[in-house]
């Protein structure tokens, strides 16, 4: 569904999720053995989580924005601050008491990363689904079920998910059944290779476009993909940074992505947006302070 241009800027995104706390952890020499250990040369604490990430994101870009999640009652209060430090309105940060703020370790490297996390007040995420504040775009950056799912396709005007690895939801009929009645589903290549059984992007559209999911397909280094009118695939490649953490990149991809598509930008403007956004996220530790600002932002061409 395309958005009038006279509304495009006007429009209120919601942008709905966990919220995690991430401590990063980076440098180490080598993975530890059981019973050894191992030290980072640097850590960073931030606020994690698709939903803060992708939300962060597209306020700097200019976005009415309002982030929906639940916190605990012990840190709440810390990650709320950070948030509105960030840009972002916390009215609809749900805090839950007797428990603490989802929390994940993450052991990263120029490479990739492996998350150790415990849920937290993420626990509850799925009652708060059913009352989310009223909105224009709906981003889900959470694992749903598909009742839900497709009732929140009918309360916004358009919606777009990225539920990250959860196997269960990936390979679930009713959320394949739910996912047609998404305006984007923004899978990595993992995501879209388990849930299509395709070992290359070209096929893995081909097969989403037979299951009727309209998709984009974040490659990581290699930039991003979407299937064509005419049936081709378009892929845009990414652009080279030096690496320091590839936390949260695709929710960053995501943003800059939903970003060009709102203002009815090309496609493939749409994924170049997506995968600079993506890439500059990378150079820093944490998913939030890599972003560019309106100056940096511009000097790669985009507007």
């Amino acid at each position: 569904m395309e958005i009038e241009v006279a509304e495009r800027m006007a429009i209120r995104i919601v942008v709905a999720g966990e919220i995690f706390i991430d401590q990063v952890l980076s440098g180490f020499p080598g993975w530890p053995q059981p019973g050894e250990e191992s030290f980072a040369t640097s850590m960073v604490r931030e606020v994690g989580g698709g939903a803060p990430h992708t939300a962060m994101g597209l306020a700097r870009l200019g976005w009415d924005v309002v982030l929906a999640g639940p916190v605990g009652a012990v840190d709440g209060a810390w990650v709320s601050r950070r948030l509105e430090e960030l840009g972002l309105q916390t009215a609809y940060l749900k805090q839950v008491e007797d428990e603490s703020t989802g929390t994940t370790i993450a052991i990263t490297s120029p490479e990739d990363r492996t998350f150790f996390t415990y849920p937290g007040a993420n626990k509850s995420l799925s009652g708060m689904l059913s009352c989310l504040p009223a909105g224009d775009h709906l981003h889900l950056a959470c694992a749903c079920d598909s009742a839900t799912l497709q009732h929140l396709t009918t309360q916004f005007r358009t919606v777009s998910v990225d539920a990250g690895w959860n196997l269960d939801w990936l390979r679930n009929a009713g959320i394949r059944v739910a996912l047609q009645q998404v305006t984007w589903f923004l899978p990595n290549e993992r995501e879209a290779a388990f849930m299509t059984g395709e070992s290359e992007p070209a096929s893995m559209l081909a097969r989403f476009f037979e299951m009727n999911i309209n998709a984009v397909i974040k490659l990581g280094s290699q930039g991003s993909a979407l299937r064509q009118s005419d049936g081709s695939m378009l892929l845009v490649p990414s652009i080279p940074v030096q690496v320091v953490d590839t936390t949260g990149a695709g929710d960053n991809f995501d943003a800059g992505f939903l970003d060009g598509w709102l203002r009815a930008k090309t496609p493939a403007d749409c994924l170049k947006t997506g995968n600079i956004l993506g890439a500059l996220s990378t150079r820093t530790m944490g998913g939030m302070n890599g972003f560019p600002d309106k100056e940096e932002f511009q000097s790669w061409g985009l507007k």
